[in-house]
C-alpha cells in the first residue's frame, strides 16, 4: 500500500531507522543505494535504479543521489536523500503494447513534487 511504502521510504531516508527502531544498518542502506564498480554501467544499486535508463522517473529536479524502483504496471517509488522527500506513484496502467506511455507521467509527477519543495 502507499502507507507501507511511505514507511519504507522514511526508513530509508533515516539510514535504516524508523520511529526509533533499527530495521537496517546504515551500512546496509549505503550499500543498497550505491552503484557498484563491477556493474558501473548498469546504473543500479541493490534493487534500486540510481543512474540507469529507468532513472528518468526521478524527473529533472531531484538530485543524482536520489534512487527509485519501478513496476511494469506504472508504479514507482523515488527517494531523494538531499531533500528528504519521496514520491510514491501507484497505478494500474498495464503496458499491453509496451509503448511505455506511463514513463513520462512518472517523470512529471516527480517534477511536480520536487518543484513544490525545492527552493530555486
Amino acid at each position: 500500500t502507499a502507507d507501507d511504502l511511505a514507511l519504507f521510504a522514511r526508513m530509508m531516508l533515516h539510514q535504516g531507522e524508523l520511529d526509533g527502531q533499527r530495521i537496517l544498518s546504515p551500512l546496509s542502506v549505503r550499500r543498497m543505494t550505491e552503484i557498484y564498480p563491477e556493474v558501473l554501467f548498469s546504473g543500479r544499486g541493490l534493487g534500486w535504479d540510481i543512474n540507469s535508463p529507468y532513472s528518468t522517473n526521478r524527473g529533472d529536479l531531484f538530485g543524482r543521489s536520489s534512487y527509485g524502483h519501478t513496476g511494469y504496471t506504472g508504479t514507482s517509488i523515488w527517494i531523494d536523500p538531499e531533500t528528504k522527500t519521496f514520491v510514491i506513484f501507484l497505478t494500474n496502467r498495464v503496458h499491453p503494447d509496451d509503448k511505455g506511455v506511463i514513463i513520462p507521467v512518472r517523470s512529471r509527477v516527480a517534477n511536480l513534487v520536487a518543484a513544490a519543495i525545492i527552493q530555486p
